[in-house]
């Protein structure tokens, strides 16, 4: 039985991007704690500027390794879904006697 992801067939998030996801997180708060010390303590220890900055350099990488690997997930999904039939108002048009939000007429 799967647990992780929607009941409807749609695959869900592959593990190394809800991984990524959780290291930019991690990264990108100690980014915000570093910058939170450096503006209320400015430290003069000669190796912290180079630990701040880079702090933030790592989250622009990992930023970037996270957004190639939802791209590449959400393209996988895609896939899938079209193999097994989309659900209502999940794909780009609409299909015949699918509900969905009234549509406005006019200007």
């Amino acid at each position: 039985m799967q647990t992780d992801g929607p009941p409807d067939g749609v695959p869900g998030r592959t593990r190394g991007a809800r991984v990524a996801e959780w290291v930019l997180c991690g990264v990108l708060t100690t980014a915000v704690l570093l910058t939170a010390v450096e503006a209320i303590a400015q430290p003069a220890a000669p190796w912290w500027p180079f630990v701040w900055q880079n702090a933030w350099t790592l989250g622009a990488v990992t930023l970037g390794c996270w957004a190639v690997l939802r791209v590449t997930e959400r393209a996988d999904a895609r896939e899938a879904g079209g193999r097994a039939g989309t659900p209502p108002h999940h794909g780009p048009a609409s299909q015949e006697g699918d509900e969905g939000p009234p549509r406005r007429s006019g200007p």
